[in-house]
């Protein structure tokens, strides 16, 4: 079944030193780049259950606690994409590499450290320990 929804969700995960997980993309959409974990929306799934199966798919970190925090909308040359961005803290947790075909590896970054980061993630970032619930790539 193809899923043509424009959707996805994302977590920043940050860890009790305050850095962030990330993994470095493979052999799909912007290879070589870093990303948090998540992933396209099924048809009729809900937000709060996507995020926790994409979190539990490729990290194997099982959590209810997540914490919305708002919308990016990215361009993505043809496309709109919005991703709907959550957050987990204090995750003491070691992340498994479980899509080895997806990704390089998960490691722990310092936000002042990130290089390499996707556009839609770059912009979620935004959304990190603000007022703002919306961050939209194409206004400006």
């Amino acid at each position: 079944m193809t899923n043509d929804q424009h959707l996805g969700v994302c977590a920043i995960l940050l860890n009790p030193q305050g850095k962030i997980l990330m993994g470095k993309r493979k052999n799909g959409y912007k290879s070589g780049f870093f990303g948090f974990p998540g992933g396209r929306v099924e048809i009729n799934e809900r937000l709060l259950t996507a995020i926790k199966r994409e979190v539990k798919e490729e990290t194997g970190i099982d959590s209810n606690d997540f914490v919305y925090l708002g919308v990016v909308k990215e361009n993505q040359g043809k496309i709109d994409f919005l991703h709907f961005i959550y957050k987990l803290e204090n995750v003491s947790t070691t992340a498994q590499l479980l899509e080895p075909d997806k990704c390089e590896g998960w490691q722990w970054i310092e936000v002042n450290k990130i290089e390499n980061l996707l556009a839609g993630h770059q912009l979620a970032l935004k959304l990190l320990d603000s007022k703002i619930t919306l961050v939209d790539s194409t206004s400006e």
